[in-house]
């Protein structure tokens, strides 16, 4: 499920990647350290957290969300087969998953929360205005540094920023 946001446009996107890098203290090239930023979160961003489940707690192509909790934060509760395999494996679909979770948190602290109480279906709003887009997009962004990975192959991309197969494609998609 997706939720109407105000506008958000790449660009600012890519803003926000160099800004959320400078957040955790991460230089602007190499891969993002997303285990090291999960632990934290509760740091970075006050009132929130996150919870390993077990696998069955979540629906089952849920991998990871982020929910809001009594305190007026938010909890990410990750899956327990993710959170092994982004620890024992790092591998990267695991890593996205979790890193898309922290983006949400990033970008809700920054003013993109829902804009109703009505969910729509996936890839039913514009990009632009899609929550989920948007988490995707910074994901992305902040995986995968825009300007240091131009000329990149897929393959590279994958091996030097662990991350999945998607998230490599993704980047070449949004060109150079």
């Amino acid at each position: 499920m997706d939720y109407l946001t105000k506008p958000l446009k790449r660009r600012r996107i890519r803003q926000f990647a160099v800004n959320m890098r400078a957040l955790f203290e991460v230089p602007l090239k190499g891969p993002f350290p997303v285990l090291e930023a999960l632990d934290r979160v509760d740091v970075i961003f006050p009132q929130c957290s996150y919870i390993v489940v077990t696998d069955d707690q979540l629906p089952k192509k849920i991998m990871a969300r982020c929910v809001p909790d009594e305190s007026g934060g938010y909890t990410i509760e990750i899956k327990q087969m993710v959170y092994d395999g982004a620890y024992r494996n790092r591998t990267g679909a695991y890593l996205g998953f979790i890193l898309h979770e922290i983006c949400h948190l990033y970008l809700l602290r920054k003013g993109y929360k829902p804009l109703l109480d009505i969910a729509f279906p996936n890839k039913a709003l514009p990009a632009y205005c899609s929550m989920e887009w948007q988490a995707k997009a910074l994901c992305s962004e902040v995986m995968i540094p825009y300007k240091e990975s131009m000329g990149m192959s897929v393959e590279t991309m994958k091996r030097y920023y662990c991350c999945s197969q998607a998230f490599a494609e993704y980047r070449l998609k949004i060109g150079e």
